[in-house]
C-alpha cells in the first residue's frame, strides 16, 4: 500500500542514522533513477540520495523526524506532513513530502517545509 510507503519513507529512510541499513530502505522504496527535490536542489539516484540524507541527519544531531498524521494517496501522489526535531521537544521544521509512485516506488519526492512560526 502506497501511503505505507510513504510512512516507510519518513521512518526508514530520513529517519534511519545508519547509511548502510538507510541504502538498503532507498533500494526497496525508490525506483533506481528516483529524484528528490528540495527547495534549490535536485538529487538524482539512490546513492546521491542517501548522501544528502546523510548531510540532512548529520546538520540536525539528536533530531527524529515524525509524522503529523497519515499519509495520503490519490492515484499515483502520496502525501506525508512531518516535524523534525529534538526528540520529546517541539519541532524545529516542519513540512510535507509529496511522492510521485510508479509501480509500488517512489519515483520523485518533493519536500516543502514551512515557514519557521516566528515568521
Amino acid at each position: 500500500m502506497s501511503d505505507t510507503l510513504m510512512e516507510r519513507n519518513l521512518l526508514e529512510v530520513f529517519g534511519q542514522l545508519d547509511s548502510a541499513r538507510r541504502a538498503d530502505a532507498i533500494a526497496e522504496i525508490y525506483a533506481a533513477d528516483c529524484t528528490f527535490f528540495e527547495a534549490g536542489e535536485r538529487i538524482v539516484g539512490q546513492e546521491a540520495l542517501n548522501a544528502r540524507i546523510e548531510r540532512i541527519l548529520q546538520e540536525a544531531p539528536g533530531f527524529v523526524f515524525r509524522a503529523t498524521g497519515p499519509a495520503e494517496m490519490n492515484h499515483d501522489l502520496g502525501r506525508l506532513q512531518w516535524r523534525l526535531g529534538p526528540a520529546g521537544a517541539p519541532p524545529v521544521v516542519t513540512g510535507m513530502d509529496v511522492a510521485i509512485v510508479e509501480h509500488g516506488r517512489i519515483r520523485a519526492l518533493y519536500t516543502f517545509l514551512d515557514k519557521p512560526l516566528g515568521d
